[in-house]
């Protein structure tokens, strides 16, 4: 990725200078460690940026004098890419950086002019590639991230460009980082999931027939997740039971049901798997599920289940039990 810097000087050079800083010369910022801050929340993630490579424009008054039309470069850049032209004598080159942390010095010396020939080159234009080591964007919530970092200019600075050099343009340079962060979030029940219809195992003609009171009544309504990044879930009920939700007939009898859920291996819970985990009622209480890995079309389930002691107050109470959910 590249981006143009508003960074332009004049740089006076000296061909075979015993102090390379005297060359044209240039060291750019080593890696850098940032902060961004979530929007809505403050919640900070920290992400590191580097520079890798440099792109100038770069004029002087003839190619013979121009300290790039043809150049030897030293130090820890290779060159990537170079454009000339004779009138005006403007150079435009990218150079990349070897070790970006941290960066060398880099400086070059025009092979045409003798040395000891002192040259004042304009530098119109600065661009610079980067790159930038950010957290998993699945572990990161849904919205826009901001940050910035702020870069001396001047010798001596995070950007260096040697002795002599004039008319800078600035004395600091601040990056500013948008993250804008959007997950895809889908969860699909198949038909029929609007009901769940609680049964004890193998179904109500065991007991129909004279058999003992069943151990529990339950039902698994499975549903595929697609999932980008985490995600909250809580439960709502129409009677509250405790922690648990209530199913009562039109007596007013009411016994608890706990809900809970199982998600795919992907998708964890305080750094462990989610399996039948009971969910708690009111956004406030909600859970907080994290992705190791994108989720895309896996399966999972939602529980319900009335316990074997409070099946047997149902049986004691029979009726049509109104919905809970």
């Amino acid at each position: 990725m590249t981006v143009s810097l508003p960074i332009t000087y004049a740089k006076k050079t000296t061909k075979g200078a015993a102090d390379s800083r005297d060359e044209y010369f240039l060291q750019l910022p080593g890696r850098r460690e940032v902060d961004v801050f979530h929007d809505q929340t403050g919640e900070p993630r920290r992400m590191n940026f580097q520079w890798t490579a440099i792109s100038q424009q770069v004029l002087a008054s003839s190619q013979i004098r121009h300290p790039l039309y043809q150049f030897d470069l030293h130090g820890g850049c290779s060159p990537a890419g170079h454009i000339a032209q004779f009138r005006p004598a403007l150079v435009t080159y990218l150079w990349d950086v070897g070790s970006p942390q941290p960066p060398g010095a880099c400086w070059a010396n025009g092979k045409n002019a003798p040395v000891g020939q002192v040259e004042v080159a304009k530098v119109l234009d600065t661009s610079a590639a980067y790159a930038m080591d950010i957290p998993p964007p699945y572990r990161l919530k849904a919205g826009t991230y901001r940050g910035s970092l702020t870069y001396s200019i001047g010798p001596g600075g995070d950007f260096d460009f040697g002795n002599d050099a004039t008319e800078l343009s600035g004395d600091s340079l601040t990056v500013n980082f948008v993250l804008d962060v959007q997950h895809a979030f889908i969860f699909e029940f198949p038909p029929g999931s609007d009901r769940a219809v609680l049964e004890p195992q193998g179904g109500w003609d065991a007991w129909l027939t004279g058999a003992r009171r069943p151990g529990r009544l339950y039902r698994d309504l499975p549903f595929r997740l697609w999932s980008t990044g985490p995600f909250k879930v809580y439960k709502q009920c129409q009677y509250e039971d405790g922690d648990r939700c209530g199913i009562r007939n039109d007596d007013s009898d009411q016994v608890p049901v706990t809900i809970a859920l199982s998600l795919p291996a992907d998708v964890e819970h305080r750094g462990g798997a989610v399996s039948r985990l009971a969910l708690p009622t009111g956004r406030s209480a909600a859970l907080q599920f994290e992705a190791a890995t994108p989720t895309l079309n896996r399966a999972g389930q939602l529980h319900f289940e009335v316990a074997r002691d409070d099946v047997g107050s149902m049986l004691a109470h029979p009726a049509v039990p109104t919905q809970a959910r």
